[in-house]
């Protein structure tokens, strides 16, 4: 696998080269430290592996949810990783069957149906929980209660962190409901991220003391299987009921995921509707694309990888008019109207682009919540099928 470390000058620069869209930093102050966390926003396999296009020893799958803590000073504390990016079987050129069917596999961790969480610490000492989507929802508050109410998953969190690790949990919980349904609020164990290394651990590599600590003081760990095969575990995901999957790791580090059909049945994730426009928009702005493109074959079924490819590509162009204009907007209240909003708003409100540069304005300059306000503006639009057709017969080949 690759050994390539991320720097967080690499990941602004992957940012810049992406023009902050594809690839995007948000800032925070937490406990008065400033605190970044990059992200990405409908990427390909190709914009991960190769972000910079000049810089080809550079990549981005651990952009996902990457953060970096600062002193006081503005110096650099520390860089604590969340899971790298993965794909599904058959997902990408590197996932598909026949390059991993001969490969060695080192574990197998059944794939919980609820949000990552990750531990991170402040230069204080002081423990800050996040997800992917950020450090201020509901999923944060409710693992925050979970944490402060427990004295040994606090030890267990603490030991973690300053060996130099982040900790990372699913929080499943009946009212985070996604497919499955959970009894109770938990934050189970997935494994650890090696924040120097780049190494990750899932729990049941752990050593024997370690899990020891964790079952002795009633810590939850995610399942795990031994002895079987990637073909096993096929034929296990074709066949089983109330489980979203699994994720396996091969000797080289690399992971995959496998899901069961059953999920994609409950899902709604039907491969019987790639065919039409609104269903492809849907699901790739929802992020629920790949996994459904992961069940047909790219040779076989070359046709539907060409349809696809096209629908996002007219998505991916309107999706950039928007923002381009948005942003020429923006630019238009910082350098005709001196941000006097009042002003901007009486005189551009009628503009079919105001409603996204205040999304930009509201958010201080970036553009993460004028991206949320694109994307669905964009699902709406097309919730019909013929909006969706013209939409992409119009901006396919742009």
């Amino acid at each position: 696998m690759n050994d390539y470390k991320l720097t967080y000058q690499d990941a602004l620069d992957i940012c810049n080269a992406h023009g902050n869209f594809n690839f995007y930093m948000k800032s925070y102050i937490v406990k008065g430290y400033k605190v970044d966390v990059f992200n990405y926003f409908l990427c390909g396999y190709n914009m991960f592996a190769n972000p910079i296009s000049d810089r080809p020893e550079v990549n981005a799958f651990d952009m996902r949810g990457a953060t970096f803590v600062f002193n006081e000073d503005g110096t650099l504390y520390k860089k604590f990783l969340m899971l790298p990016k993965f794909f599904n079987i058959n997902e990408v050129e590197t996932t598909q069957y026949h390059v991993i069917k001969d490969k060695k596999i080192k574990s197998i961790t059944v794939k919980e149906d609820g949000s990552l969480i990750s531990f991170m610490q402040l230069p204080n000492g002081e423990v800050f929980i996040k997800t992917l989507g950020g450090l201020d929802n509901d999923q944060v508050k409710t693992s925050m209660k979970i944490y402060n109410s427990d004295i040994n998953l606090q030890i267990m969190v603490r030991n973690i962190l300053s060996a130099d690790y982040t900790p990372l949990f699913e929080y499943v919980s009946f009212d985070n409901k996604i497919v499955l349904n959970y009894s109770e609020s938990q934050l189970r164990l997935i494994g650890i991220r090696d924040n120097i290394s780049h190494d990750y651990v899932p729990y049941c590599g752990l050593d024997s003391t370690f899990k020891g600590f964790i079952k002795k003081n009633n810590i939850v760990g995610v399942d795990s299987i031994d002895g079987k095969s990637l073909d096993d575990i096929v034929e296990v995901c074709n066949s089983n009921t109330e489980i979203e999957g699994f994720v396996i790791e091969f000797e080289d580090g690399q992971l995959v995921k496998c899901k069961t059909k059953w999920y994609f049945s409950v899902h709604k994730l039907h491969t019987e509707s790639i065919n039409r426009e609104d269903y492809v928009i849907e699901s790739y702005l929802k992020d629920t694309l790949d996994d459904i493109l992961a069940r047909f074959d790219r040779t076989k079924d070359s046709n539907v990888f060409t349809f696809v490819n096209e629908v996002k590509s007219a998505v991916d162009n309107y999706m950039k008019e928007l923002l381009m204009n948005s942003n020429n907007l923006y630019s238009i209240y910082v350098n005709d109207y001196d941000r006097n909003l009042r002003d901007f708003a009486k005189k551009e409100h009628k503009n079919e682009y105001f409603k996204f540069a205040k999304c930009i304005i509201d958010d201080g300059g970036k553009y993460i919540k004028c991206k949320i306000a694109i994307k669905d503006h964009i699902l709406k639009k097309t919730f019909r099928l013929q909006n969706a057709r013209d939409l992409v017969e119009k901006y396919k080949d742009k």
